[in-house]
């Protein structure tokens, strides 16, 4: 009967730990196109932890503190300023996407979205009057009047966690600030995609001076619940959660753990 009763203990333990653990989304699922924790950098490189393999090379930025350890620090201009990844099919999108990252404002930025910009078709980020923004290009809009902009001023000199997201089906866009819907907007049509690089930390012209981690890029539109897993746990923390061994190297430390009490 003891034993029966630490193998029920096993059972719903597993249970638990399945739903609780499991069945949330992974940082690096089929839908995830670009996966930065800026812990893993070759030179200068940052290397992308996604299969899509979108690495990125600094250009005048530098490593220096995140919201998780390490993050990558833009000092404003171009000489101190910003991430290029080359163009690349898994970056074009059409039917939607989602991104998401930490954000630390020193100073409100030059112009707007200069979180991640891919010039003319998609940005995500702060613009000059604090505000969050997002822009899209689509089939209905131009990229000039696609935006959608926070209600609420983004905080200087604190880590915020920010994510935008569009549904091509819906037509709907939307903002989340801490992981907290902030406002949404249908605006309607396919993504028109372009062959532009994609910026870390820039637009056309202006540049971030703060800096950014954990930054998550998605070819479909996340749910707010996706989003808010991903702020609490931080990249790392899921992806130490989520591979099949180490799920099997934590499973069989709890269940031995169980039965030899």
């Amino acid at each position: 009967m003891y034993y029966l009763g630490n193998i029920k203990k096993v059972i719903i333990i597993f249970v638990i730990f399945t739903f609780n653990h499991i069945l949330p989304i992974y940082a690096q699922d089929e839908h995830t196109v670009l996966l930065y924790t800026f812990e893993e950098f070759d030179g200068n490189t940052i290397n992308d932890l996604s299969e899509k393999k979108n690495n990125g090379k600094i250009m005048g930025a530098k490593l220096g503190a995140g919201k998780f350890r390490r993050g990558i620090v833009f000092g404003g201009d171009e000489q101190e300023g910003f991430v290029e990844i080359p163009d690349n099919d898994s970056l074009d999108f059409v039917d939607g996407f989602t991104v998401e990252m930490w954000l630390y404002l020193n100073s409100p930025s030059s112009g707007g979205g200069t979180g991640v910009t891919k010039s003319s078709t998609y940005k995500v980020g702060p613009r000059n009057n604090l505000k969050l923004e997002l822009r899209i290009a689509t089939t209905s809009t131009a990229f000039g009047q696609g935006g959608l902009l926070s209600e609420t001023d983004l905080p200087l000199r604190k880590w915020v966690h920010i994510a935008g997201s569009y549904d091509a089906i819906s037509g709907d866009a939307k903002l989340y600030v801490d992981g907290e819907l902030e406002n949404e907007k249908n605006i309607g049509g396919e993504i028109l995609p372009n062959d532009s690089v994609l910026w870390l930390g820039r637009g056309g012209n202006p540049f971030l001076h703060g800096s950014l981690d954990d930054v998550r890029i998605s070819n479909i539109p996340r749910t707010q619940k996706e989003i808010q897993k991903l702020m609490e746990i931080g990249i790392d923390g899921v992806l130490a959660v989520y591979p099949n061994d180490k799920f099997t190297t934590k499973w069989g430390v709890l269940k031995n753990s169980i039965i030899s009490n």
